[in-house]
């Protein structure tokens, strides 16, 4: 069966981060360039947990080893891995400091949590997994719906088509709202894996999605600069038929905006192979 691997960034707001993250940036960290993307999430603050869920059978979690890094534990699930340390002498990057693999296809809670002492630090720079869809043979097709298709439905006046930040937009298009409970709908048909693609920044607030009708989770967009093409949902194994998302706007202050770019829905092909028979015939 095809293997998929996701990554998103350390800014995606699928990472659920305690108030005691802070972003790394370049004013405070000379080595920021050397980090995915040039941005990464840090913690000094003993018992800081980052956690985030996904469907799949093994996760890297990618940051650095630094001489200022300490100690840290991973949960997985109900099982607790402590014997890590993100020490080093001479400063690396963009390395895995915890992976699992072999874990049963399905959902996974992974929490990482700053066990280090006296402002030892710990990071994350992008988390990245692998799941498991379709059937063996089965070969996987991905189609970008850009939020113009009319699979999105948007409620009413509340959403604006014309961001003025459009041309960092995917196709130089983007639907905005800044209306608290303004919805919108995506349906898509005969998929197993989607992604919600948007804009975290400052301007951006929490919101909340909702798949075929489940329990409904609320997400942080709030980032401190505006970052572009950055995961807002994600969802496989999700078998064939209608599904649909319903995304709405949750601000906490005035202002606060939700921000949709594309979509990205991959589905699976079997392949059937007819043999025909043909008699051998003599002359």
């Amino acid at each position: 069966m095809p293997l998929v691997t996701t990554l998103i960034d350390d800014k995606s707001p699928l990472i659920f981060y305690d108030s005691t993250w802070l972003p790394g940036t370049s004013g405070d960290d000379t080595y920021a360039d050397q980090y995915y993307l040039t941005t990464f999430t840090t913690n000094n603050v003993t018992n800081g947990k980052a956690t985030f869920t996904f469907n799949g059978t093994s996760f890297w979690i990618y940051s650095a080893k630094r001489n200022s890094h300490g100690t840290y534990t991973v949960q997985v699930d109900n099982a607790s891995y402590t014997d890590n340390n993100g020490y080093s002498a001479n400063n690396q990057f963009q390395i895995p400091i915890f992976n699992s693999s072999g874990l049963t296809q399905g959902s996974h809670t992974v929490s990482l949590i700053n066990t280090g002492s006296n402002g030892q630090y710990v990071g994350v720079d992008l988390i990245v997994w692998q799941s498991e869809v379709g059937n063996t043979d089965d070969q996987l097709s991905t189609e970008t719906v850009q939020d113009t298709d009319p699979r999105f439905q948007y409620s009413g006046s509340d959403w604006s088509a014309s961001p003025s930040d459009a041309n960092f937009f995917s196709n130089g298009t983007g639907h905005y709202t800044e209306a608290y409970q303004a919805s919108a709908t995506f349906t898509f048909i005969v998929c197993e894996i989607v992604t919600l693609v948007g804009l975290v920044g400052p301007q951006q607030g929490s919101y909340s999605v909702q798949l075929d009708g489940g329990q409904a989770t609320t997400y942080n967009g709030t980032a401190f600069l505006p970052f572009y093409s950055v995961t807002l949902y994600h969802a496989d194994s999700l078998g064939a038929g209608q599904h649909q998302l319903s995304i709405i706007n949750l601000p906490s202050t005035n202002g606060q905006a939700l921000s949709i770019d594309y979509a990205l829905v991959s589905t699976v092909s079997r392949y059937l192979l007819i043999v025909f028979h043909v008699p051998f015939l003599t002359l």
